[in-house]
C-alpha cells in the first residue's frame, strides 16, 4: 500500500526544483530562450537516458506480467483522457483551447511520475512507470501534436513511433526482453576488466543524465511561473474546470475502472497504485515544451502546468487515499 506521507515528501521535493528556475527568471539571469533550451535538452537527451535506464533491470516473469498490466491500463487511461477532453473548452479562444485540451489529457507521468514511483516504491519499479509512458508518448506525439498544430501529418506510423521518446522505449524493451538488463546488472555487480569498466562508465553516464530530468523539467516550470501575472489569475473561467478534471476527476475515473478490474482479479494492488499515481500527476511539462516548440501560448501553458504542479503537493496524496478503499 502507498505511504501517503512518502508520496507527499516526493512531490514536495519536485516542487522545490521549481524554485531555481523561478529565481533565475525573476532576476533576469535567465532570458527568454532559457526555458526553450532547457526543454530541448530534457526532451532529446535527459528523457532518452531516463527511459533507457528504466529497462536496465534484471529480467523475470513477475516483472514481465507487471509490464503487461501497466501497458494495458496505461492505454485505457489515455483513451479515457482523450475521450473526455476532445470536446471540452469549445468556447475558449483557439490559442487557449489547444493548451487546455492537451493539458487535461497528458499528465506529467514521465518527468514527475517516474521520480515519484522510484521514491515511493523503489527503483526496481521504474520500469513499470516507463511502460506507462509508452502510451503517453504515442498519444502525445500524434494526437497531442495534432491538437497543437492542426496538422494531420502527425497521425502517421512514422510520426507516432519515430520520436525521441518512443524510439528509446523500443530499444529499452529489446534490452530488457533479451536479457541485456540482466547482463548489465550482473556486470556492474560482479564484472572485472575492461568490459566491466566500460559498462560501469556507460551506466554512470546514463544514470547522471536520467537524474537531470526532474530538476530540469521542474526548472522550466519554475521559469514559466515567474512569467505569470498573478493579478486576476483566478478570474480565468477555464482554470477551475481544468484543475478539477486534471487533478481529480480523470484519476478518479481511472481508479474506478481499475477497482472493478481488481475485484475480478484482472489487476493487482501494486499495478493499480502505480497507474493511479501516474494518472494523478499535474499537467505534463510537455504542455509547455510543445507550446514553446510550436509557437503556441507558452505563457498560458506554463501557468496551467505551474498551478497544477503547485496544487499537486496536496492533491496527489489526497487522490492516493482512494487506494485505502
Amino acid at each position: 500500500m502507498v505511504k501517503v506521507s512518502l508520496l507527499f515528501i516526493s512531490v514536495f521535493t519536485l516542487f522545490c526544483y521549481m524554485i531555481p528556475g523561478y529565481i533565475l527568471r525573476k532576476t533576469k539571469l535567465a532570458d527568454d530562450g532559457f526555458a526553450k533550451g532547457l526543454s530541448i535538452f530534457t526532451l532529446y537527451v535527459a528523457q532518452v537516458a531516463m527511459i533507457l535506464h528504466g529497462f536496465m533491470v534484471e529480467f523475470n516473469l513477475k516483472v514481465l506480467k507487471g509490464i503487461g498490466l501497466i501497458f494495458l491500463f496505461g492505454l485505457i487511461a489515455h483513451i479515457v483522457f482523450y475521450i473526455v477532453a476532445k470536446n471540452l473548452f469549445k468556447k475558449a479562444p483557439d490559442r487557449l483551447r489547444k493548451v487546455l485540451r492537451f493539458g487535461v489529457i497528458f499528465s506529467n507521468a514521465g518527468y514527475m511520475g517516474i521520480p515519484i514511483i522510484s521514491d515511493v516504491f523503489g527503483s526496481e519499479y521504474v520500469i513499470y512507470a516507463t511502460v506507462y509512458i509508452v502510451w503517453f508518448n504515442v498519444f502525445a506525439y500524434s494526437l497531442g501534436r495534432l491538437i497543437y498544430t492542426g496538422d494531420k501529418k502527425y497521425i502517421s506510423v512514422k510520426k507516432i513511433f519515430i520520436n525521441p521518446a518512443v524510439v528509446p522505449i523500443a530499444i529499452g524493451l529489446v534490452i530488457f526482453l533479451t536479457g541485456g538488463g540482466s547482463w548489465i546488472q550482473q556486470t556492474l555487480n560482479n564484472g572485472e576488466g575492461f568490459i566491466a569498466e566500460g559498462v560501469t562508465l556507460f551506466y554512470s553516464i546514463i544514470t547522471t543524465l536520467k537524474n537531470m530530468v526532474a530538476p530540469a523539467s521542474m526548472m522550466v516550470i519554475g521559469a514559466k511561473l515567474a512569467d505569470i501575472n498573478f493579478k486576476g489569475i483566478f478570474k480565468d473561467k477555464y482554470l477551475y474546470p481544468f484543475i478539477i478534471l486534471r487533478l481529480f476527476i480523470l484519476p478518479a475515473i481511472v481508479w474506478a475502472i481499475m477497482r472493478v478490474c481488481l475485484a475480478f482479479g484482472f489487476i493487482d494492488n501494486t499495478s493499480m497504485s502505480i497507474v493511479l499515481i501516474l494518472s494523478s500527476t499535474p499537467a505534463a511539462a510537455l504542455t509547455t515544451i510543445f507550446a514553446e516548440l510550436y509557437d503556441c501560448d507558452a505563457v498560458y501553458a506554463g501557468k496551467l502546468v505551474a498551478i497544477t504542479t503547485l496544487l499537486s503537493v496536496v492533491t496527489m496524496p489526497a487522490v492516493a487515499l482512494l487506494l485505502q478503499i
